[in-house]
Order: C-alpha cells, then structure tokens, then sequence
C-alpha cells in the first residue's frame, strides 16, 4: 500500500544497509552503481540519499535525465554528460 516513491526508498533503503554490511566485512566501502535512483523521490529524500552515500564513503555512480537532480550536491561530485550525436556518444564534464 505504498506509494511510488515509498516503494522506491524503502528498496534503497536495502541497498544501502547492505552496502554498510559490506563495509563492515570487507573494511573498505564498495562501489555502489544506482541508475535512475532519484525518479520518484522527492527533495527531502534526495537530500536523505545524498548524505547516506557521503557517509558510507563509497564511490557512487548515478544515472539520471536531468542534471537539475544533482545540483544539490554541488562541487562534491563530477558530472558526466552522455549524449548521441549522428550515431555517436559523446561524453562532456558538467
């Protein structure tokens, strides 16, 4: 009976507990890959997401459609731009 978006937390929720399992066993964080991670999360959730992957220590690539969804985590990150041009990927900082 939950929303979209609780649906969504409660599962990274998981993914993050598991990767604190992780570097507790292994004593280093993993790497954690999370694609389209922020679609139906709101901002207050986004900022929870955020600072859980800060805290962790890991390194941590995100998908997503819009670059206005990371903007929040200003210069603690690098942006990567993947576009398609006449059958060709091009791939831009910022």
């Amino acid at each position: 009976d939950c929303s979209t978006g609780e649906q969504k937390a409660l599962l990274i929720s998981v993914i993050l507990a598991n990767a604190r399992a992780v570097t507790k066993i292994m004593e280093t964080p993993p790497m954690v890959l999370l694609d389209e991670i922020t679609a139906h999360l709101d901002l207050a959730a986004r900022s929870c997401l955020y600072q859980e992957l800060f805290s962790l220590g890991s390194q941590a690539w995100m998908t997503g459609t819009e670059k206005q969804l990371f903007q929040d985590l200003g210069d603690k990150v690098q942006l990567i731009k993947v576009s398609e041009e006449g059958g060709l990927s091009n791939v831009t900082r910022g």
